[in-house]
């Protein structure tokens, strides 16, 4: 079997960054729109991106501020491991173990493994940058016949998206602009931004089928939280068109 395996420094202790992967409330500022842990080994882990991309998992590892580990119904292993660093730093190890070896898995470890990528990119700013304020997931999720690299052309365009000497530039319909910096970036397909004080936008665009899935999370922060319900029916709009 095959194993995807990750490692990074994140300024957090073990106790903060064990709460961002094993409490509801902290998952969500990173992860899954939707989330609910019931702790300790026998419990189980629910995570949903909205109807029918839903699944629950029990929990087969619980070391409160060291290891937490939960196994997927396909017998998949996600494993969480903690070690304290210097200057109050915590080293995350991950590993997602259990993928075949042949060929027909190839595609599912790339996404699967760009996923982990950008995940970890988002827990690393939150806990860097936004530790302390409020957050608002807002998710959607959209399938079309374009291949990744022209929808995703078109997502930018429809953003107004510019690089920019120091940053990026983005805007959402009227009244809503933002300049950030690219967080992660693997072409074609996954990009996540900051939006300034406002927080991150992540987009993916993963082949599903026949098709092409389009998922976006725009990570809110702070005074950009109460514009919430603006911001996503904003969205909506633009997704209407590029559908």
């Amino acid at each position: 079997m095959r194993d995807l395996e990750f490692q990074v420094e994140l300024e957090g202790t073990a106790e903060e960054v064990w709460r961002l992967l094993t409490e509801g409330e902290g998952i969500r500022r990173w992860f899954a729109p939707e989330a609910r842990v019931t702790p300790g080994v026998g419990g189980t882990v629910w995570l949903s991106w909205g109807p029918g991309m839903e699944g629950e998992a029990p929990i087969t590892g619980w070391e409160p501020g060291q290891r937490f580990e939960w196994t997927e119904s396909s017998g998949r292993v996600i494993t969480f491991t903690l070690e304290a660093a210097d200057g109050g730093k915590t080293i995350l190890r991950l590993v997602h173990s259990g993928f075949g070896m042949d060929g027909s898995f190839d595609s599912e470890i790339d996404s699967t493994g760009n996923g982990w990528r950008s995940f970890l990119a988002l827990l690393a700013w939150d806990l860097r940058t936004q530790r302390g304020r409020a957050g608002q997931h807002v998710f959607r999720m959209r399938m079309g016949e374009r291949d990744r690299s022209e929808w995703q052309a078109a997502v930018l365009r429809a953003l107004s998206f510019a690089r920019e000497e120091g940053g990026v530039s983005l805007r959402l319909g009227e009244g809503l602009a933002f300049r950030g910096e690219v967080l992660f970036e693997r072409a074609p397909g996954y990009l996540i931004v900051t939006l300034g004080a406002d927080g991150a936008l992540a987009l993916f665009l993963e082949p599903c089928g026949g098709t092409t899935a389009l998922t976006s999370s725009w990570m809110l922060r702070g005074e950009a939280v109460a514009r919430a319900e603006e911001i996503g029916a904003a969205w909506d709009v633009v997704l209407k068109a590029l559908a």
